[in-house]
């Protein structure tokens, strides 16, 4: 990989667990769920034809979170996989730190796995220290440009959803990936749904709210695999994006290795 600078991206010393309110910033949207690990925002980092201030951006706690840089170029700098899905594949981009060549600085970055949802500046993923989701810092995380505030006053809609947990790139993959479906009533809605990758892994949103500024959120979300139920009663949160072509959330449980990162597009 390439050497490159992220001024303020490391992480000395990782803090207690804190929640971070969702970000508004001019047209864009997202959350984490914990931003004591990974923040997310518009990225301030310009360097050349590498990366640019202004998009969907993330940040990894140092001393502080300040500095944001943008998903889109450091994916230049990941590496890249093709992850099966139900209606073919999606690409999936893994930064791991340190690398060959890196410096010092970016020892303690952590490990990345994130995806772009729809062809805008709209991203998804997951961050551990170490690539362990056991180990309690799993963080996920969603953000993104054109987001919505308003829903239609009816209808139902199929969207193709990926989700990350635990993502390896081995053998195809191991991206969730399934079917939501949101039906639109003017001032309110609901999502259904669930997501599943090839080692059974699978997450069912439950039914969650849509309210009348395109919000998602929902508190009966499941995680389960083929020896049953792992979590229950998972906050679901998220929101729709560029006119309902697009959904990015995540749910959330009480033991965060079984937190997921989500987002799709309106189906063919």
């Amino acid at each position: 990989m390439k050497q490159f600078n992220l001024a303020l991206l490391v992480t000395a010393t990782f803090v207690a667990s804190t929640a971070q309110a969702a970000v508004t910033e001019g047209n864009y949207y997202g959350d984490t769920s914990d931003g004591s690990y990974v923040s997310v925002g518009k990225s301030d980092v310009n360097a050349g034809t590498v990366h640019t201030a202004g998009l969907a951006g993330f940040g990894v706690n140092a001393t502080g979170i300040g500095t944001q840089v943008d998903f889109q170029g450091i994916s230049g700098y990941s590496t890249s996989s093709y992850a099966n899905v139900d209606w073919g594949t999606h690409e999936v981009f893994q930064f791991s730190a340190p690398y060959s060549g890196a410096p010092s600085s970016h020892g303690n970055m952590g490990v990345f796995a994130f995806a772009k949802i729809g062809s805008d500046d709209l991203w998804i993923g997951e961050w551990s220290s170490n690539g362990d989701v056991t180990n309690g810092s799993h963080t996920v995380y969603y953000f993104g440009k054109d987001y919505d505030s308003s829903i239609p006053s009816s209808g139902s809609v199929t969207y193709n959803v990926v989700g990350i947990n635990d993502y390896s790139s081995a053998s195809g993959g191991n991206l969730l990936s399934g079917e939501f479906e949101a039906t639109f009533n003017g001032s309110y809605g609901t999502l259904t749904g669930s997501i599943e990758n090839s080692n059974g892994f699978k997450i069912d949103i439950g039914t969650a709210a849509i309210s009348s500024t395109a919000i998602i959120s929902g508190s009966t979300a499941e995680a389960s695999d083929s020896s049953g139920s792992l979590a229950s009663n998972g906050d679901v949160s998220g929101r729709f994006y560029n006119s309902h072509e697009d959904l990015a959330g995540m749910v959330e449980f009480t033991n965060n290795q079984y937190d997921t990162a989500f987002g799709g597009s309106v189906a063919d």
